[in-house]
């Protein structure tokens, strides 16, 4: 694992180095530029001499000046360059001009010489000295190297300092994070800790508390389920345990309580039985794959109706058949208006309920229409929650789980449906299912 902190002063030690680099290669540089350009002023001089040194031989009139007079004449027409000094020594004597070439003994690190010997006829040996001086351009790189400590340490020192506060700002908020994230638990209150010294860890910590009250939020609903679903099994179980003790006591010798017993027995059966399955496919829901095929709604339908008409013998289903096909799940349309027919019968006072189909260019809709109790404006957001209901006392009375909109919530989420409920308490419910025209089989 690695350090925050020696990772930032690794990359500002970095950039120093860098830095650093690039003015050595400048320095470097400047130097071998001066060198070179001191090579090209002997250059120079030496073409000169090469040049005149040959007229010695061409031209008459020259041999005709004294020694003196002559090598005057070589000295004013050298090229005068800064700092470059030309002697000439001939015959014992030395000729040069000013200004003076300064002793080199005192500072001969400052001074290269170049040494040339000539011989034009008619002359003795010529021996030429042509020095440049680097006093200058010496103290020049000089002054930039000690820049550059100088800009070096001072950057060096900053950073340091720059990183330590920074680490210190840093260090704050991590271990607000860490401490936020240490202390942390399902029963904790969630605190948003807006002072913070970098939006990053703000954001970071934003996010994680947004997680952590999902988190908090859906294990408060999962042991709500588990609370209720446990609620819920009780009633039944103890039902048929009250029952099977009467019968231990009394339902061998009583063919009434015997017979009344069962029938009982048998419907909370059934009733578990139905809270059961229920249960598991709201458990299992995020784990099923529809299987889409073609699909005739209008036998759905009637399949449904029958099937209810004999549970539900009393209260008629007023269906105008229409022939619908469309690409879906057959299993799961089929529990999703079992569910929706079924609490339109159980809620609707006894009294006929319709189911009505309606076909446009963009949708296919199926509205079941009951004319019972009705929901009120309060409980309309919370019908979809599992074990939600109402009049806790009716449905009871009615053997309700309160599962049923929950089913039809998750189907309609799966086979990506709509689904609008409008309802007015005491006066009826309607649930409208639509489809996409895409759905529909061409």
């Amino acid at each position: 694992m690695k350090k925050i902190s020696k990772e930032l002063l690794k990359t500002y030690y970095l950039i120093i180095l860098s830095i650093s680099l690039f003015s050595l290669i400048s320095i470097f540089a400047f130097s071998y530029y001066i060198w070179n350009e001191s090579k090209k002023h002997i250059k120079t001089v030496e073409t000169f001499l090469d040049y005149e040194f040959k007229e010695f031989e061409t031209k008459e009139e020259l041999k005709k000046l004294t020694d003196d007079k002559l090598f005057e004449v070589v000295l004013e027409e050298a090229p005068k360059i800064s700092d470059t000094y030309l002697e000439i020594f001939y015959k014992g004597n030395k000729y040069t001009i000013e200004p003076l070439l300064p002793n080199k003994k005192l500072n001969s690190i400052d001074y290269i010489t170049k040494i040339n010997e000539y011989t034009p006829s008619g002359f003795d040996k010529i021996e030429v000295h042509i020095t440049k001086r680097f006093t200058k351009s010496r103290l020049l790189v000089q002054y930039i190297i000690g820049i550059f400590l100088i800009f070096t340490g001072t950057c060096l020192g900053i950073i340091i300092s720059i990183q330590k506060k920074f680490y210190n700002k840093f260090n704050g908020s991590l271990e607000n994070l860490i401490e936020l994230t240490q202390n942390f638990n399902l029963n904790s209150d969630i605190k948003h800790q807006k002072e913070n010294n970098f939006i990053e860890f703000y954001m970071l910590q934003q996010s994680f508390l947004l997680m952590m009250n999902r988190i908090q939020e859906q294990s408060k609903t999962q042991i709500s389920f588990i609370n209720n679903a446990s609620h819920e099994l009780k009633t039944p179980i103890f039902i048929l345990k009250g029952y099977i003790d009467m019968l231990a006591k009394w339902g061998k010798d009583d063919e009434n309580l015997l017979n009344e017993s069962l029938d009982i027995m048998k419907k909370e059966t059934i009733n578990m039985q139905t809270l059961v399955e229920n249960l598991l496919f709201l458990a299992k829901n995020k784990n099923i794959n529809s299987v889409l095929s073609n699909v005739n709604l209008n036998s759905i339908l009637i399949d449904i109706i029958k099937k209810l008409s004999i549970v539900y013998p009393a209260q008629k289903i007023n269906y105008l058949e229409n022939e619908i096909f469309i690409i879906s799940d057959k299993f799961l349309l089929n529990l999703l208006f079992t569910n929706i027919i079924e609490n339109a019968l159980k809620y609707g006072n006894n009294k006929d309920i319709n189911i009505l189909t309606e076909i446009t260019n963009t949708h296919i809709s199926i509205a079941i229409q009951d004319f019972g109790i009705g929901i009120s404006k309060e409980a309309l957001p919370h019908i979809f929650e599992p074990f939600y209901r109402e009049d806790e006392s009716r449905n009871r009375e009615l053997k309700s789980h309160g599962l049923g909109l929950s089913i039809v919530k998750e189907i309609v989420s799966l086979l990506d449906l709509d689904i609008h409920i409008d309802s007015i308490k005491d006066i009826g419910t309607t649930v409208k299912i639509s489809f996409l025209k895409k759905n529909e089989l061409l």
